[in-house]
Formats: C-alpha cells, structure tokens, sequence
C-alpha cells in the first residue's frame, strides 16, 4: 500500500471536512461527489502568479479580469463574423434570441430582451430583423393586450439546428486549449458571476446605486 498517497488522501478529506462542516461552503456537499468537486475546483491548477506579474504591476485584479472578457468578447465575435459569414445567424445576437424562444417558449417581448441580455432598442432592431426573416413571429397577448409575445417559427428552429455545428466551432475556438477540467472551472466561475450580474441588470439600477454596489465588492 502506498502510504504517503494515503496520508495526503487523509489530510485532503480532513481539509475538505473541516471547510464543509456546518454548511460554511453549501456549494460541496459532505458526499464523495461533492469532495471529488471540491478538489476539482479548489485544487486543480491554480494559475502561477508569476504568469500575470508583469502586468499586475499595473492594473489591479479586477481591472485584469474586466479587461480579459472584454478581449475575450471581442475574440468571441471576430470567430463568429468569420465561420458564420454565409449564413443568416450573422451576428451573435440573432443566435442569442432564437436559442432563447427554443429553450423557454414564448414570451413578451421585454422578457425577450431581458434574457438576452440587451438594450430596449437594440432588442427591439433584432427581434424585428429575425420578424423579416420568419425565424420568429409577433402576436397579441392574452394576458395583456399592451404586450406583444413572441415565439420561435419552425423555419426559426430548423435554422437553429442548420447552424449549430458551425456554432459549436466557433465555441471550441473561444474555449481554445483548456482542458475539459478547466472549462469546467471556468463554466462554474462564469456561472457564479452572472448570476450575481442577472441580479443587478434586472433591477435597473442607477449611476448612484452601481458605484454603491461596487464599493460593497471591494
């Protein structure tokens, strides 16, 4: 039996046992999946910090990260322009509102534009580009007569399914050499953030109540 890999299992679960004990991180649970999880994303290859160092010197973490999705978008969209420049999803924002109407359904057209993410009227321009194309339609509500409801058209669907395995390269072209294990991290670390950020874009809030919300983050 190899006793020094027993010991540094034993020593793992005591850590794991201790941070996990009386729910202080209700994200493991006290089960061998949610140790396996724990080691994944605490102990997997944290990123060596002599790798940003020169770069530290100058813009502080958070400045890092911003400045990192913000190159990172723009990657995103030049990868999109260039595979799917043929095709009628030509812009990341067409794709954005289709996938969202074949996932949840029908729904008004301010819930549209909420989950997917956009300003009123550059919401408003897509959804009525994709109304020229017959991806989806508009009708009156039943509810609320002052709310229209829009909802995917099979011709809308059928072009989902069409471009899709051009959207998957595109994907694995933005997720680049990460190991299956980094996406995951990265996919639980993107999740957490725009969670937290679905919240804030929901309530509309003012200059005044963002600057407070960024000083409470500090």
């Amino acid at each position: 039996m190899n006793h020094k890999l027993l010991l540094e299992f034993m020593h793992l679960l005591f850590e794991f046992e201790k941070e996990t004990e009386g729910g202080l991180l209700p994200t493991y649970a006290q089960t061998i999946d949610g140790f396996k999880k724990w080691i994944r994303e605490t102990k997997e290859e944290s990123i060596p910090s002599e790798a940003l160092e020169s770069t530290a010197r100058k813009l502080t973490t958070e400045q890092q990260i911003t400045l990192a999705l913000f190159k990172m978008a723009n990657y995103s969209k030049m990868y999109w322009r260039s595979l799917l420049a043929d095709g009628s999803l030509t812009n990341q924002d067409n794709w954005i509102v289709l996938l969202n109407l074949s996932i949840h359904g029908e729904m008004t057209k301010m819930e549209l534009i909420r989950r997917s993410t956009q300003e009123k009227p550059t919401g408003m321009q897509i959804i009525n580009r994709l109304i020229q194309l017959e991806f989806v339609l508009q009708k009156d509500s039943e509810v609320d007569k002052r709310s229209k409801i829009i909802e995917i058209t099979p011709t809308g669907q059928r072009e989902l399914l069409i471009q899709m395995s051009e959207i998957q390269r595109v994907s694995s072209l933005v997720t680049g050499d990460l190991r299956p294990s980094e996406k995951q991290q990265s996919l639980y670390l993107l999740n957490k953030l725009m969670d937290f950020h679905e919240d804030v874009f929901k309530e509309n809030k003012t200059k005044a109540e963002l600057l407070h919300l960024a000083f409470q983050q500090k």
